[in-house]
Parts: structure tokens; sequence; C-alpha cells
């Protein structure tokens, strides 16, 4: 009898998932997840959404894998965990031309419209931090373009995501200043799997990921899309 595919959901989120022209997934997260389906010998149906669809999905729903997550204090009981694809370093941003200098404390940010993400670890952390200037998108990409046409001050995100949307969407990443780096939103960027997923699963994915770990086959699967630290 032939196993009945696994539901894989995840959003667009280049270098770590992304849409070519023939309309395939494919990115750095997107070539370990399908070397792990390799290894396993196991067949996936995979649902690019928008990350707050995604993510409910996967919270509720048994057999889910979910990638490229960020791994919070609040989620590690929500998920099965697999692995760490990257660590990530957050820090707000906003525009040279107006700040001239980063900002002096996460409190001085409050002064300033900021746009995040629904659903993303940034939402919680600038929710339960008192934020209350919030603008909430569905996707990263709204919250570059609301930055660069000035309907926000700042918004937040690693280095390395900027400089793929940045460019993606035609703007000039030189012209982005680093505020200030939010050390409680520097968390590893994972793959898992929904709470309620038969642990046998997971534990085959969570071995094919150690495999990939000690073989150096993760390392080299990074470099190939120049994923660095950041």
């Amino acid at each position: 009898m032939v196993a009945k595919p696994i539901t894989v959901v995840t959003e667009y989120l280049p270098p770590f998932q992304i849409k070519k022209e023939d309309g395939s997934l494919s990115g750095y997260s997107t070539a370990v997840v399908n070397r792990l389906f390799e290894l396993t010998d196991l067949r996936s149906t995979v649902h690019v959404l928008p990350w707050a669809r995604a993510f409910l999905m996967a919270k509720k729903e048994p057999n889910v894998l979910i990638y490229s997550m960020i791994r919070t204090k609040e989620r590690e009981s929500q998920f099965q965990w697999v692995g760490n694809l990257q660590t990530q370093h957050f820090h707000l941003w906003g525009l040279k031309k107006n700040f001239s200098q980063p900002l002096t404390s996460l409190e001085e940010a409050k002064a300033y419209r900021i746009s995040t993400s629904k659903g993303y670890s940034a939402d919680y952390f600038l929710k339960v931090n008192g934020f209350t200037n919030v603008s909430l998108t569905s996707r990263d990409t709204q919250n570059v373009g609301m930055l660069f046409k000035e309907r926000v001050d700042i918004i937040s995100g690693p280095a390395l995501l900027l400089k793929y949307m940045v460019a993606d969407l035609g703007y000039d990443a030189t012209q982005l200043q680093r505020l200030h780096e939010v050390k409680e939103l520097n968390k590893d960027m994972s793959i898992a799997f929904s709470k309620d997923t038969d642990p046998k699963l997971v534990r085959r994915f969570k071995v094919a990921f150690n495999y990939l770990e000690k073989t150096g086959e993760l390392a080299k699967i990074k470099r190939q899309w120049g994923i660095t630290k950041y």
C-alpha cells in the first residue's frame, strides 16, 4: 500500500523559499526539505500560503510539515521540531534619509510607525512589549513596499531576507539603515511537524536531518544557496 503524501505548508520567502519562473518552488530550505523526503522515501503535497494560514493549518491539523518557521518559546510545545535550518538575527530597519544613525533603544522605536507580518514572531513580540502603532500585513514583501513608499517608518527582519526582498521588488538596499538589533527575536529558523503527527514519522525526518548535518551535506546546500551568517 502506497503511503499517503504528507501535507507540506510554507510561504514564499527568498532565499529560503523561492518561486521560479515556471511556478515551481525552489530555495535553500526547499532543497533541504526535498532532500529529507528523498532520504525518508516519502511523498509530499506542497501548499504555498500566506504565513498566517500556513501556521494555522500546521497548528490544527495532523501530519503537516511546516517550514521555514522561527522557533520561539511560545511555539516550542505546539509543534514537533525536526531541525534548525539557519539562525536569524533580527533588526529594526528604516530608510537612511529618515534615520541618520541607529536608535539608542527599543523603547525609542515606539514613537514610529511600524509594519510587520501577521502571525510572525515579530507580531507577537511587538504586542507584548507595548507597541501600538503597528500595521499588520500578510507578507514580508508588503512591509518592504510600505517602508520604501514611506507609509511606515520601520520594519523588522534579518539582513539576508531583506537583501533578497528589496532587490526582488526593485528597490535599493543601500538606502536601508540598520536601527536596532532585537536580540529577543534572534531565533532558529526550523522545520517542524504539527503536534498531532505520528512521533515515529517525525523521528524518521529527524534521523534524516541529522544525517545531512553529520555528512556535511547541509553545509554544502547552504553554500550552494549563499546562506551565510547575518
